[in-house]
């Protein structure tokens, strides 16, 4: 009896030690963030959309130290490849509203709309303006005639 209450404690001890472990892997292969990496998100960069615009942004946000960043982008591909480099990503619409309070976009330090289409950029720079007013609001246009439009709904630059 007291073997089995070992044997049983253990395995409980082996649950809680090898869980976080467990829902690391999983986002990891689902592309997507983990619970605690989403809670510590604190004074970030949100970059919202992924593609060819999008990655010398993130290796510049890689190359300077104690930057925090995440990726919000709905392609599930592009989140699964992110999350295999251990890049943040959120797997949403960047123009929702309830995935952005939940990357705590209130609590970042700038926004860079890059999704590689300036209406989507303009839908997620209202969102973003909306939920936080006084965030530094970067685009990434594709089309240069476009660039006023996405400062009018709310682009710093």
């Amino acid at each position: 009896s007291s073997l089995v209450m070992n044997v049983a404690a253990f395995a409980v001890a082996l649950g809680v030690l090898l869980t976080p472990a467990i829902e690391a892997q999983l986002s990891k292969a689902l592309g997507k963030m983990t619970d605690r990496q989403i809670d510590l998100l604190d004074d970030h960069v949100l970059v919202l959309g992924y593609g060819d615009l999008t990655e010398p942004i993130l290796e510049e946000l890689d190359a300077r130290d104690g930057v925090e960043y995440a990726v919000v982008t709905p392609d599930e591909t592009a989140a699964r490849r992110l999350a295999e480099r251990d890049i943040p990503v959120f797997t949403a619409d960047p123009s929702d509203v309830d995935p952005l309070e939940r990357v705590n976009l209130d609590g970042a330090r700038a926004v860079v709309a890059a999704t590689e289409d300036d209406a989507r950029d303009a839908l997620a720079i209202l969102t973003a303006r909306q939920l936080n007013p006084d965030v530094r609001i970067v685009a990434a246009v594709t089309q240069r005639e476009n660039v006023d439009k996405l400062r009018r709904a709310g682009a710093d630059q």
